[in-house]
């Protein structure tokens, strides 16, 4: 699972308030907090056969919320090698190493003054997406295309690894600045 720090913060949250709920449910099905305390409703459902039901729900309360915390704290392993099968057996490439391949090739256009690159993993490849600065007076229709094919080929040909997309965003473009000459 994913979670942005937001939605982890509010399933920690959550989870926390699950989990005092259900040992407060323990406590009182136990009798370690008199049920007149928590109210009428809760003293006719500790009675009885209906205590050994409660203790057994806030048991898997409890279980369920601590397993929900654990894996909202535990952050996701990322995919660190790309896999593709050829008639030999099964090539393992890396994203790190993907990633270089697609600095090298944008660093070849001279018009390119700045690359960020982050390759993401695909079922069957990766997707590349890059953000680019381009120097003044360009065409930018022109230039991201040419872009895209020469990252794919060049990732392609060199990896093996079947590239399904290239995203190219512009970011800005580079204002050279005027030298002064005293």
């Amino acid at each position: 699972m994913k979670f942005k720090i937001g939605d982890r913060i509010l399933l920690t949250i959550l989870v926390l308030i699950v989990m005092l709920f259900s040992l407060g449910l323990l406590a009182a099905s136990i009798g370690i907090i008199p049920a007149e305390d928590i109210g009428s409703i809760f003293s006719v459902a500790v009675s009885g056969s209906s205590a050994i039901i409660m203790t057994v729900i806030a048991v898997i309360l409890f279980i369920a919320g601590l397993r929900l915390l654990v894996a909202c704290l535990i952050p996701p392993k990322s995919q660190s090698t790309i896999l593709a099968s050829t008639e030999l057996g099964v090539i393992r490439v890396s994203v790190t190493t993907l990633d270089t391949l697609t600095q090298k090739a944008v660093h070849s256009f001279q018009e390119v003054k700045d690359v960020k690159s982050v390759v993401l993993p695909d079922a069957d490849g990766a997707r590349v997406q890059l953000k680019i600065t381009v120097l003044p007076d360009v065409s930018m229709p022109e230039l991201t295309r040419t872009i895209q094919s020469s990252v794919k080929e060049y990732v392609e040909s060199l990896s093996g690894i079947y590239v399904k997309e290239v995203q190219v965003y512009i970011e800005n473009l580079s204002v050279a600045k005027p030298v002064r000459v005293e």
